[in-house]
């Protein structure tokens, strides 16, 4: 019996990720003359996802890794607006307090938070969320935020070597992912 409930939990979460997916490539590669159109058409998959998720029956969100994981894809969905939102902070800091090795977590809360303006805060996120093993995803938006906070430093060379150093980093963990040798690319122009 708990092999089939298993089953169903891993199918509903499965769907769950699905949209997650569906709506990140929305937000990364959508870009229809109207805006709005890509507002609109995020905020629908957002409703689904929510609910898909809110579907997932209480029992399969008791035990503290269940939880962080329905905290994450709450707090992940809701983060998927440009603009930053407390209600996806909240969740995601609620998943990282529930399960500290949850990398995605982290790096999702870096990204809301960074949202806030908070860039310290977003370093320390990704900083922690990296501590769980090496990631491009992760090594790429470390990249970007140390470039976004050396600008009106007194260090900023420094600041630029190291924002090379997590995009090299990125590069050789998948040699083949366009995303990483662009950020490369745009760390050595930021130097030049």
């Amino acid at each position: 019996m708990s092999s089939i409930g298993g089953e169903e939990e891993r199918e509903a979460i499965s769907s769950v990720l699905a949209v997650v997916d569906e709506l990140y490539r929305i937000r990364d590669t959508y870009f229809p003359r109207d805006p709005e159109e890509k507002t609109s058409r995020l905020r629908a998959l957002v409703d689904t996802a929510l609910s898909l998720l809110d579907s997932l029956p209480p029992d399969q969100r008791k035990s503290s890794l269940q939880r962080a994981n329905y905290e994450y894809l709450r707090g992940k969905i809701l983060d998927v607006f440009p603009d930053y939102r407390k209600e996806a902070e909240d969740h995601l800091s609620k998943a990282v307090k529930l399960n500290p090795s949850l990398a995605d977590a982290w790096l999702s809360l870096g990204n809301c938070i960074w949202k806030k303006g908070d860039l310290p805060s977003a370093k320390n996120c990704f900083s922690l969320s990296l501590s769980k093993g090496p990631n491009k995803k992760i090594l790429c938006q470390l990249s970007m935020l140390e470039r976004s906070m050396a600008q009106g430093t007194e260090n900023k060379a420094a600041s630029i070597e190291e924002s090379i150093t997590h995009a090299r980093e990125a590069v050789q963990l998948d040699i083949r992912d366009g995303n990483s040798w662009c950020k490369s690319f745009v760390c050595f122009f930021a130097v030049c």
